[in-house]
């Protein structure tokens, strides 16, 4: 009952912001991956969507970037959004992403993690904000949480989904029982034989073991993973502009860093880096990244070519 009532009341909440607010934008062209014959799986992601209850500007551009995503002639296997989806996890924030989310892409495959804003950004009884969070996730998406990492399988492809677990802004406290458990689902992913994407708000740089004395290192695990098997890590948090640096693999496995998405400044306005997330194919020799600006309906271009990052598999993807 608690969580029909969730679903209803989110559900009015929504179509009302759509009415209101998310109108007066005209529909894209449509576009589609690179190779649509090649292409094994492709994925939706965003970060930072940080809806607000009373920035309705902000929601506008939430809204009409899932209405672009949607334009993808070859459809998306999953809609990845890696935390801060709401600005300090509140109820009415709350209601209008996941009434929104389900209005939008009802028949999709979404994935919502949190970030320090979905748990209150340091702000507010952490324990509530955070039960709130898994109460929105079961409601909306059937996901039964006793902690703020876990698992999902999609079409064999492991997405392992790690978060902080303590009242923290700008780092990811990690228990020495969520490395162990990392630990069981890298060994199960490495079984499948196909990429593993690890995803988290926060960069691999900012995870920091809860326990003083553990002797786990997040980097490491995660590059030693990538020497034999294919890991790829995608993270948010850091607001960064597309550039040269939003893909890379300085710390041994690929990195692929998401801007935010309702990009404002002080008067509400939008940047002109408003509405960039990522396309991403998998091929079975490859996986590439692509940037777009989802509310103007462009590729992003860095010097004239465009954003992407091509990695080739170190183990290809037999033909089914």
């Amino acid at each position: 009952m608690k969580f029909l009532f969730l679903r209803m009341i989110s559900l009015i909440v929504s179509a009302s912001c759509l009415i209101l607010f998310a109108g007066g934008v005209p529909s894209h062209e449509p576009f589609d991956v690179a190779d649509p014959e090649a292409c094994v799986m492709n994925l939706t992601v965003f970060s930072d969507v940080h809806v607000e209850g009373n920035n309705y500007p902000r929601y506008k551009v939430f809204a009409n970037c899932l209405r672009d995503a949607k334009q993808n002639k070859s459809g998306s296997d999953a809609f990845l959004f890696l935390g801060d989806n709401t600005m300090n996890g509140q109820n009415i924030e709350n209601m209008m992403l996941h009434g929104t989310l389900y209005q939008l892409l009802r028949d999709e495959r979404v994935i919502t993690i949190p970030g320090n804003h979905d748990f209150g950004n340091g702000e507010g009884n952490f324990e509530k904000i955070r039960q709130r969070f898994y109460d929105y996730s079961e409601a909306f998406f059937g996901r039964k949480l006793t902690e703020p990492y876990f698992c999902e399988v999609v079409n064999g492809f492991y997405f392992i989904v790690l978060a902080n677990e303590v009242k923290e802004v700008d780092s990811m406290h990690m228990s020495d029982a969520q490395f162990e458990w990392l630990e069981r689902m890298l060994d199960e992913a490495a079984r499948s034989g196909l990429p593993t994407f690890i995803l988290a708000h926060y960069h691999p740089r900012m995870a920091v073991p809860i326990n003083p004395d553990s002797g786990y290192s997040l980097v490491q695990m995660l590059a030693d993973y990538n020497r034999e098997h294919d890991l790829f890590f995608l993270c948010g948090h850091l607001h960064m502009s597309p550039c040269a640096n939003s893909f890379h693999a300085w710390s041994g496995f690929p990195e692929a860093y998401l801007p935010c998405l309702t990009l404002q400044n002080e008067n509400r306005e939008n940047f002109e880096e408003t509405g960039f997330g990522e396309i991403v194919e998998v091929y079975p020799d490859r996986v590439v990244f692509r940037m777009r600006n989802f509310f103007t309906g462009d590729w992003a271009k860095l010097n004239g070519a465009p954003l992407e990052a091509v990695w080739q598999l170190k183990n290809p993807i037999p033909a089914a």
